[in-house]
């Protein structure tokens, strides 16, 4: 073998399967059960329990449900609608867990979600067994998925997940790609027994086993001819803090749990899936209780329509209610992540056909004094010296504050004449009484007779449109003569 070779058979795909342990607190390990008395529930720790308590329970379980504990020798069952627990899985880190460990590729970048689906408790009358074992080929190792097994595991994972829309091979299509005799998959395929098997929703099953006092109950898994046994004792002995152990396995394999000599047994079992936006529900906020949307949508119509306000145009600015985290020096990208009264504005002024947008009003104090809109946040430490901000800014859309009446606002900034020679400054009108919650002030050394510090105050708004009366009414009288 030469020494790419040993590179690459040292390099043997992933076993369809992981456990651990999770460290965990007594609090967080309660389980609630309906006891079919006037909606009354029964309590248990399953980290405290006796074997006395476990055994009550799994009488309990099996009298209270025939159907599902049809058998004394299998273990005795609740489903996911008639427990729950303090143990919350996905805050305890356990999803991330699996994600380093089972996923690969793209898919170990996926959200995650568990699913319960029942609580078991297995004693030492539970018979669990196998079916029998399929024979190995010559080309098989002892102890890893060959080719064909690795092969069919993705070809039923990938065509389990419903939103995957972009897989399309058909199984012939897929064995030609990978060279394999379609005769041996569908031969395989027709042994498999989760082939036909109906599976709850999602792709994989997590098992939780608590620490009970037992003695026995090694779990076995199986894909194909290949087996591996976890023995969850050795995993809590292994481990100096309190926990519960976790077991991780793909659909296409197969489990079964060792006789139990002694004790208890006690597994909760999830379902992990790929989330969908179907599978979140949206909340719907009523918004009439919080905020007045109706007078709100009448006082910014009626400002509107007032012909003294911006009669030749400009904008409107109303400053945010909230701070957002942005992950880039824009600022436009927030105007999909508004909330609160941010959201409501947004909201209305969209409702009005009104164009808007999230700016930074910035503000300069300096040898010159003038206001600008920009997108961006402006950084201008790496500069050694400012001596005309506007060319350094790259020409930046000026704007001249005025007031309801569109008498110019001297109290919130002036404008040099000398900024804005050949370039008209727009009107803007502050529609907030107060500051924008999210700002940002920065400092650069400013050029000039001498040498200052200039300074740049910026508040990020919502900044909306308002076309001038000319352009409204010329568009009013176009419309009225294609009637």
């Amino acid at each position: 073998m030469g020494k790419l070779d040993k590179v690459r058979a040292s390099m043997k795909p992933r076993p369809p399967y992981c456990c651990g342990t999770l460290p965990v607190t007594p609090d967080k390990c309660t389980l609630f059960y309906s006891t079919g008395i006037d909606d009354h529930a029964g309590k248990i720790n399953l980290l405290s329990a006796t074997s006395e308590e476990l055994h009550s329970l799994s009488c309990y379980c099996r009298a209270q449900c025939p159907t599902a504990n049809n058998s004394r020798f299998t273990p005795a069952q609740l489903n996911a609608i008639e427990i729950a627990t303090s143990f919350d899985a996905e805050r305890c880190c356990l999803t991330e867990a699996i994600r380093s460990e089972l996923l690969e590729g793209g898919n170990s970048k996926r959200p995650l979600q568990l699913l319960v689906q029942d609580f078991k408790i297995y004693d030492t009358e539970c018979h669990e067994t196998f079916p029998p074992v399929l024979p190995a080929t010559k080309d098989d190792s002892a102890g890893q998925p060959n080719l064909l097994d690795v092969c069919l595991h993705e070809y039923r994972l990938v065509k389990s997940y419903e939103e995957s829309r972009m897989f399309s091979l058909s199984l012939d299509e897929f064995c030609d790609v990978f060279g394999i005799s379609p005769a041996v998959v569908r031969r395989r395929e027709s042994t498999n027994p989760c082939t036909n098997k109906a599976t709850p929703k999602g792709f994989a099953t997590v098992l939780v086993v608590f620490p009970t006092d037992n003695e026995g109950g090694a779990l076995l898994l199986r894909q194909g001819h290949h087996e591996w046994t976890i023995d969850f004792a050795e995993l809590f002995a292994r481990t100096t803090q309190t926990s519960v152990a976790f077991l991780a396995f793909y659909d296409d394999v197969q489990f079964a749990v060792r006789k139990i000599t002694s004790g208890h047994c006690v597994i909760l079992t999830y379902r992990l899936h790929f989330p969908t936006d179907n599978d979140i529900p949206l909340a719907t906020p009523e918004r009439k209780g919080v905020y007045d949307v109706n007078s709100l949508t009448t006082g910014i119509t009626e400002l509107l329509l007032d012909p003294g306000v911006l009669p030749e145009g400009g904008y409107l600015a109303f400053g945010l209610h909230n701070q957002y985290m942005s992950t880039s020096r824009s600022v436009v990208d927030v105007s999909n992540h508004l909330k609160g009264r941010d959201a409501l504005i947004a909201c209305v002024l969209t409702s009005l056909s009104i164009a808007w947008s999230v700016r930074i009003l910035y503000r300069n104090v300096g040898w010159t004094e003038f206001s600008f809109l920009a997108d961006h946040i402006v950084d201008l430490s790496s500069h050694d010296e400012v001596r005309c901000l506007v060319e350094t800014l790259g020409r930046p859309e000026i704007v001249c504050f005025v007031g309801a009446r569109g008498e110019p606002d001297r109290k919130r900034a002036k404008s040099d004449e000398n900024v804005v020679e050949g370039k008209d400054a727009t009107d803007i009108m502050l529609v907030s009484a107060t500051p924008s919650a999210w700002s940002f002030h920065s400092h650069y050394v400013a050029g000039g007779p001498e040498v200052m510090m200039g300074n740049l105050y910026g508040d990020v708004c919502i900044i909306a449109e308002r076309q001038s009366l000319a352009t409204l009414s010329g568009g009013r009288d176009q419309r009225m003569e294609a009637r």
